[in-house]
């Protein structure tokens, strides 16, 4: 009997980019990194999640008029009204899956957001 599920076999093999595919391209990381959320995004993920969680962060952590994050009022869309905790379990799982050089850039551009905070 196989370890693996056939599914999850067929989701780790190497392939090729299909034309019109999107995934996220973070700057500072490698192209080992890039294939590694690649595989993230297709497995774990929705296309493009990772780059649009930095970004969103990014963008909530530099804001000065940042809001805290209220359940009740928040549209829940993530160019509007980011959540915070969903935010960083996102960053947090791409950290993860990054190899451990990329990993270690990617963990101090955080930590410097973080900062911001």
């Amino acid at each position: 009997m196989a370890r693996r599920s056939p599914a999850q076999v067929r989701a780790n093999l190497p392939r090729r980019n299909i034309r019109g595919e999107r995934f996220s391209v973070l700057s500072g990381v490698s192209a080992r990194g890039i294939a590694s959320i690649a595989r993230l995004e297709r497995t774990r993920l929705s296309p493009g999640a990772a780059a649009e969680a930095f970004r969103s962060w990014e963008r909530f952590v530099r804001d000065p008029m940042r809001r805290q994050w209220d359940l009740q009022y928040g549209c829940g869309v993530m160019g509007c009204c980011p959540d915070p905790d969903e935010l960083r379990d996102v960053l947090d799982l791409v950290a993860d899956a990054l190899p451990a050089k990329d990993a270690r850039a990617f963990r101090k551009r955080l930590a410097a957001l973080d900062d911001l905070w």
